[in-house]
């Protein structure tokens, strides 16, 4: 009988003191291992974290150091972690001699594009295309263009939504490899796509 008042006297002082946790800061590691820093300024003093699973939390207004476990964070920021949208990714796909056809190499890999759009609850894909100065410009810029118009034709038959992928042309202004007029330089044709 005398250890049930006790343990709901503990109970209620465990809850009291989680109540009154107002934030946590964690540094977490990139995919690669790296991390940034963040300084936690609770009005008194400034913490610095900068090594992973750095902690700092601040309770009744005051920073105190805390320690987080690897296995905890998931948990921890779980809901956090379900609303971040998807980075946005950039593709680079090439197209053949003085065509709208895309290279063999680059045509294999469409579909890691359209399973990367197909990932995302909400997406927009731009696509912008290119071309070498082999022709003058309005001839480059219309090819650039119908090789923009190429993919997002793939895509479209593929059930993705048209108003969310935009297209545009730079024809011959932007080289990847800088040449002189006139010259065929194949990683110049190519089109840009980024999706977000």
């Amino acid at each position: 009988m005398i250890w049930r008042p006790c343990l709901a006297v503990l109970l209620l002082t465990a809850l009291a003191a989680c109540a009154q946790r107002q934030a946590l800061f964690v540094v977490l590691p990139n995919e690669g291992g790296g991390v940034g820093a963040i300084t936690v300024d609770d009005g008194k003093t400034r913490t610095t974290l900068d090594k992973p699973l750095a902690a700092e939390e601040v309770r009744n207004g005051a920073g105190a150091a805390a320690r987080v476990e690897p296995g905890e964070v998931n948990n921890i920021f779980a809901a956090a972690f379900s609303a971040r949208p998807a980075l946005p990714r950039h593709f680079r796909f090439f197209y053949e001699l003085d065509s709208d056809r895309l290279t063999a190499e680059s045509a294999a890999r469409y579909c890691t594009l359209s399973d990367d759009v197909k990932r995302r609850s909400v997406y927009e894909v731009i696509i912008v295309g290119h071309s070498d100065t082999l022709g003058d410009e309005p001839y480059n810029q219309r090819l650039a263009l119908r090789r923009a118009e190429t993919v997002r034709d793939a895509l479209v038959n593929d059930g993705f939504n048209p108003r969310a992928i935009s297209i545009a042309s730079r024809g011959s202004l932007d080289p990847l490899v800088p040449t002189p007029p006139h010259t065929a330089e194949p990683q110049n044709r190519r089109i840009e796509i980024t999706v977000r």
